[in-house]
């Protein structure tokens, strides 16, 4: 899962109107447990360029078991468009030898599987780990809304996983971390990070976003750098007579055309922050022409993507659920045919492809290519590195910390191995059955059991490698080659920032502001309000400390 679910300019997705590159937020929530501060934390920001975190980083040692045949291009993720008939063995040792169960906290935005003793697919991977590992899973919707008690109280498992943008929305998070999470640098940085080759084998990049107050503190799941892609229902479209759009005005035309409310079909779900890229709206901050910062949600091609969102709004071609409530289940919806547009992290895709094979073959979601609302030239996003991040509780001793990284190696073994598969599918013949194509697809109890847990306890090298669904990795792989072609220059390229806490606390309000907008409660107008309070209630003063972080590395 490479990004959120829940729709529009929601708490979780607001990070992206603010940041640096990140992709979205949860709310801000403060740390009242963790706010009594320690050394080397800071609640005013901070930022270094990746070069000078090289201390603190593994050494990077390639691990490559297999070649990709679908090269990515301008840092697009590679495609693999077919199963290689052999797989390699990555981590042949168990990796907890103390045989002691392993808890982990993870997010899952899909059905709860089966618990420890009780599922196949967790005995196998455990079996290989050398220890059971016990998830607590919380659904993903609202991960960020219980991640700040957990943290206030210190009650935290041994692996623990946040997402980047919950990390955004919790206002003292560089304190908690010093509290509650273990310095991995005597573990991992340099040479010592052979002893574990799957985390040597993530990009250095990645691991720079996993430093926190001058420390490691964090394996990194890393990103493909697209926060959002906008999808269509293709099989619908062709039903309906329908071409993907080019331009404002023909995502206003489909409105209208896909929109049968007697049909129980609308056009759109959560569409907000594509329409803002959409209409060239920056990802994060830009300069403008005197060389002053300006933030998205200042821009006049903000102003007009939020008159236009409103108007789909108003025309009734938004979904009644996504109407009545911004966190609606938009994977149902979607999946059900309730509504035939949305946007969506990319990894949210082959989730979908996955919980629908099996019911619809027929269900055929594809992503719209990067279009201006003009017709002109598009942009897209980027976003950070790495997204999702993986914690190791504080005081564990240093025999169970080299145990629970030896966890993290495991699950971040990439395409092409054992574990891989292994992580991702369960055991060939019971989880899941190989395809004419090599490819594996799951079967029933497959699709009862796995889930994807595993995977976010650490990340491993981006790739496209899901051609268990026909025409998925070439459509993904040209569609990414298109989008990073046209992805905006981030100002901050090369920078790990950690943004002022008091940032965080603007995200709801502001939030706030535009769901009432959209929904008509409140008049356009009120956005240049919204706008002003953001501004007078801390992002004045983040612009001046996004500004200094510029000036200071000569930008």
């Amino acid at each position: 899962m490479t990004g959120p679910v829940r729709g529009g300019a929601s708490r979780r997705t607001f990070i992206s109107l603010l940041g640096a590159g990140a992709a979205a937020a949860a709310g801000g929530v403060s740390l009242t447990g963790c706010s009594n501060g320690s050394a080397g934390s800071s609640t005013t920001g901070r930022a270094e360029t990746e070069d000078k975190l090289s201390g603190l980083l593994p050494k990077y040692i390639a691990y490559e078991p297999v070649t990709p045949d679908l090269p990515g291009e301008n840092g697009a993720s590679p495609g693999f468009s077919h199963y290689p008939s052999e797989l390699k063995r990555a981590v042949p040792d168990k990796m907890v030898p103390s045989g002691k169960e392993v808890s982990a906290m993870t997010p899952l935005w899909s059905p709860m599987p089966p618990g420890l003793g009780k599922n196949s697919y967790y005995d196998a991977n455990n079996e290989r780990i050398g220890a059971p590992v016990r998830f607590n899973i919380l659904n993903g919707n609202d991960y960020g809304d219980k991640l700040g008690p957990i943290l206030a109280a210190g009650n935290v498992p041994e692996l623990l996983c946040i997402p980047g943008w919950n990390i955004s929305g919790l206002t003292r998070f560089g304190q908690a971390v010093d509290k509650l999470f273990e310095d991995l640098t005597p573990y991992l940085a340099g040479d010592k990070a052979a002893a574990y080759p799957m985390l040597a084998n993530l990009p250095t990049r990645a691991w720079a976003y996993g430093v926190w107050n001058s420390q490691l503190k964090a394996v990194p799941f890393p990103s493909d750098g697209f926060p959002w892609a906008l999808f269509y229902r293709k099989d619908i479209f062709e039903q309906v007579g329908a071409q993907p759009p080019k331009n404002a005005d023909e995502v206003l035309a489909l409105g209208k055309q896909l929109t049968d409310a007697k049909a129980g079909r609308w056009a759109f779900g959560s569409v907000a922050d594509e329409m803002a890229r959409m209409f060239g709206a920056p990802g994060g901050w830009r300069k403008d022409s005197s060389g002053k910062l300006v933030n998205k949600i200042e821009t006049p091609e903000f102003e007009a993507s939020v008159a236009f969102v409103r108007k789909l709004f108003q025309s009734g071609y938004v979904h009644p659920e996504v109407v009545a409530n911004a966190g609606a289940d938009e994977n149902a919806l979607f999946e059900g045919g309730k509504f035939v547009i949305r946007q969506n992290g990319l990894g949210g895709w082959h989730e979908a492809l996955q919980r629908q094979q099996t019911i619809n073959p027929k269900f055929d979601p594809q992503p719209v290519m990067p279009f201006a609302h003009d017709g002109g030239a598009p942009i897209t996003w980027g976003g950070d590195p790495a997204g999702i991040f993986t914690f190791v509780k504080k005081g564990v001793g240093e025999q169970r910390v080299k145990e629970l990284l030896g966890v993290m190696n495991y699950t971040s073994a990439p395409f092409g191995t054992e574990e891989y598969v292994l992580y991702n599918y369960g055991v060939e013949g019971k989880h899941y059955v190989k395809q004419a194509s090599g490819a594996p697809k799951l079967t029933t109890l497959g699709q009862k059991e796995v889930s994807q847990t595993y995977i976010f306890l650490g990340g491993r090298p981006t790739a496209i490698t899901e051609s268990e669904y026909p025409g998925y990795v070439q459509s993904m792989s040209a569609w990414q080659n298109a989008a990073a072609k046209v992805r905006e220059k981030n100002l901050f390229d090369g920078i790990r920032v950690e943004q002022p806490a008091k940032m965080a606390a603007l995200n709801q309000p502001f939030d706030d502001a535009l769901q009432d907008i959209f929904r008509g409660r409140k008049p356009v107008s009120e956005l240049k309000t919204a706008v002003k309070q953001w501004q007078t209630n801390g992002g004045n003063e983040g612009r001046d400390f996004y500004a200094k972080v510029l000036s200071d590395n000569g930008r």
